[in-house]
């Protein structure tokens, strides 16, 4: 499986860039040779026209999306190459295919992105930066996808279009795709996107699958064929030539175990330090009858997998062990981590794999939250440095240990009680976690920082690298964040805070707190004035604003129900500051429809002064609502200015309000130790 060119190798556009990541990706290649002779060499199957014109009709005149089904995946991928390859040598549009397989090195979302990523020409990496992380991945991918004259100019400039195929996704090894992280919905004018499924593996209608990839359902068809000749079942055959060998039998099916749980190819040496497989398993596997051996190839450079999609599944199917093997895994990983935490320079040496696919194997496993923030950690980034695409890699892994802290945080805010003090630790802690996570991500961006570089348009995509003693340009900014939130405590905690923040503050000119949002129910605020010119109809403009020293005020001394029927009147800021200014006043019922006035502006009217607003409503705001807000607002995709995610638009200073909601003063005590633990990490 390596990239030497072949008779049969795929035509030079559907094998990426020249110099960039998807041109030495050793698993497509290794995909094009192994459907070479179906796909470029042989005829088509006579049962297979239907198929090949149903595709065709279908990309001169169908919807966007298409999801094709079909039962054999060999043959569903071979004749996908073959409508891919045709579209291509009539230059009917740009095709980039991927075919999703642990044989190839692409179950894992991580490993899919950058290689979808790679095969867009140049002027993709231009548009769109160097993405760093999935997620960052993701976006650019989408950005592609609504501007196809950016990565496409055939069959010309004016009338450009793109065909993107992804083959076998039921084969997505790590929770991918993701209805809330989607990367292949919404395109553009002149794209094309076919999603191919195992036909076992939908519903008739493709419901399941649609709802995945966030397709709408007018945007999508449906691509099925019957397939009356199912895939030779060889895991069978092999299963009953193990058992004529006895005990030999048991080792070499052991070993097969663990080439069906993996989800990439791997080495001799990672499957015995890394699988866990035995000696014993494999040599026994090497002595095995033909049909057993012929489950397995061994690529150029020895690393192991199975030959066929189909045999793997049949053979995990009549597997029990690989739920055992795979918690081996995770189990051998993460003792090895902690190993290394206490361990002097020099790291050991981590087989490659280990470190490459730990992170998949919890997300599969379900592990804890706090395993998984183990992955968030000094030692741990050690070791991805050591890796290529170490930095994707990384931000992969604190990407997983985000999400599962975000869903345990929600979980926290729905099931308990706000008067429990358990309950409130718990969202402290699961907040705090989110916030470390995001610190992290944005730390190690900064430092890659190629969002401020030129970039050559022709320049293909490679993997981003990172120097970690590059400043990340927020020193003042951490100073800030932390001497506010000291300002906002009291007692023990004020004390610690303080001590964190004057570590921070060493070596610069004075730092004050920053103003935070709040709504005070001080009558003496109320302007007789300002309420007369509100019933004559003033705007929130015309009356300076609401918002004095980022403090809401109570903007009159009208009455709830007075105040009330004005503030339905209004629009956006002005609605949203008038629902905010009379919430100390009303009952709870009626709180929560104000808070959702509030919310629901916001969402019309997102920019700072309505964050502002928003964070100001935190204490009477559903503790879901709380958490989804911050969630959302902390680190988006794409962010190039780490110190305003500590003190800018959507950082940790506005949002302290929401973040006292969820967790009290023990949630800004943990957000403030995850500032300055990482600013002593990555400064």
């Amino acid at each position: 499986m390596t990239g030497t060119a072949a008779p049969w190798d795929a035509p030079s556009p559907l094998r990426g860039p020249e110099g960039g990541l998807a041109r030495s990706h050793r698993g497509l290649a290794a995909f094009w040779r192994s459907v070479g002779e179906h796909a470029l060499l042989g005829p088509a199957p006579q049962d297979a026209h239907a198929l090949l014109a149903a595709l065709d009709a279908w990309f001169a005149g169908g919807p966007a999306c298409a999801l094709v089904a079909g039962q054999d995946p060999g043959l569903r991928s071979a004749l996908l190459a073959r409508w891919a390859l045709l579209v291509a040598e009539r230059r009917a549009a740009e095709v980039i295919f991927v075919p999703v397989s642990p044989r190839f090195g692409t179950a894992v979302e991580r490993d899919v992105l950058k290689l979808l990523f790679g095969l867009f020409k140049g002027t993709a990496t231009a548009m769109f930066s160097r993405p760093r992380s999935p997620g960052e991945l993701s976006s650019a991918i989408r950005l592609a996808l609504m501007g196809v004259g950016w990565v496409s100019s055939v069959p010309d400039e004016e009338n450009p279009r793109l065909l993107v195929v992804l083959d076998g996704v039921e084969r997505a090894a790590d929770g991918w795709p993701d209805p809330e992280a989607p990367f292949l919905s919404e395109p553009g004018e002149g794209a094309r996107i076919v999603v191919s499924v195992d036909a076992a593996e939908h519903a008739p209608s493709g419901v399941l699958w649609r709802d995945r990839l966030a397709w709408a359902a007018e945007e999508m068809a449906l691509i099925s064929w019957p397939d009356d000749h199912p895939p030779p079942d060889g895991a069978a055959v092999a299963r009953r030539a193990l058992e004529s060998v006895g005990e030999e039998g048991v080792l070499a099916a052991r070993f097969i175990d663990a080439i069906a749980a993996v989800l990439a190819p791997v080495s001799r040496g990672d499957l015995l330090a890394a699988v866990g497989v035995e000696l014993a398993e494999l040599e026994a596997f090497e002595r095995a009858p033909d049909p057993v051996r012929g489950l397995v190839v061994v690529d150029d450079e020895g690393a192991y997998a199975f030959r066929d999609d189909a045999a793997r599944a049949c053979w995990a199917a009549a597997s029990d062990r690989l739920v055992a093997i795979e918690d081996g895994i995770v189990a051998r990983g993460l003792a090895a981590l902690r190993a290394c935490e206490t361990a002097c320079e020099p790291r050991p040496a981590w087989p490659p794999y280990l470190v490459e696919y730990l992170g998949a194997h919890m997300t599969r496993r379900a592990a804890g939250v706090a395993e998984r923030m183990e992955l968030v950690s000094r030692a741990w980034l050690g070791m991805w440095m050591d890796r290529p695409g170490g930095l994707v890699g990384f931000l992969a892994d604190a990407r997983r240990a985000r999400r599962a802290a975000q869903d345990a945080l929600l979980a926290a805010c729905r099931s308990g009680s706000e008067s429990d003090p358990g309950a409130g630790a718990e969202r402290a802690a699961r907040l705090c976690d989110v916030v470390s996570c995001a610190l992290v991500e944005g730390a190690l961006c900064a430092k890659e920082g190629s969002r401020d570089e030129e970039r050559d348009p022709a320049e293909p995509y490679t993997e981003p690298t990172v120097d970690l003693t590059r400043p990340t340009g927020a020193a003042r900014a951490r100073a800030e964040a932390l001497v506010t939130l000291a300002s906002l405590l009291t007692g023990p905690e004020q004390e610690l805070v303080q001590r964190w923040a004057t570590e921070a503050c060493a070596g610069l000119d004075e730092v004050l707190p920053l103003p935070i949002p709040c709504v005070t129910d001080d009558r003496s605020a109320a302007d007789p004035e300002r309420a007369r010119r509100i019933r004559e109809g003033a705007t929130h403009e015309e009356l300076d604003g609401y918002l004095a020293r980022d403090t809401v005020i109570r903007p009159t001394d009208l009455s709830p129900e007075e105040a009330w029927s004005l503030a339905e009147s209004r629009e956006g800021e002005s609605r949203m500051v008038a629902f905010a200014g009379i919430l100390p006043d009303l009952s709870e019922e009626m709180r929560e429809r104000a808070v959702r006035e509030v919310m629901a502006a916001y969402r019309e009217h997102g920019d700072r002064l309505a964050l502002r607003i928003l964070a100001a409503c935190a204490p009477w705001m559903a503790l879901v609502d709380a958490a989804m807000i911050l969630c959302d607002e902390l680190g988006n995709e794409w962010t190039g200015d780490f110190p305003g995610m500590l003190v800018g638009y959507g950082g940790l200073t506005e949002l302290s309000p929401l973040v006292r909601r969820l967790g009290g003063s023990a949630a800004l005590v943990g957000v403030a130790r995850a500032i300055a633990d990482v600013g002593r990490w990555l400064p």
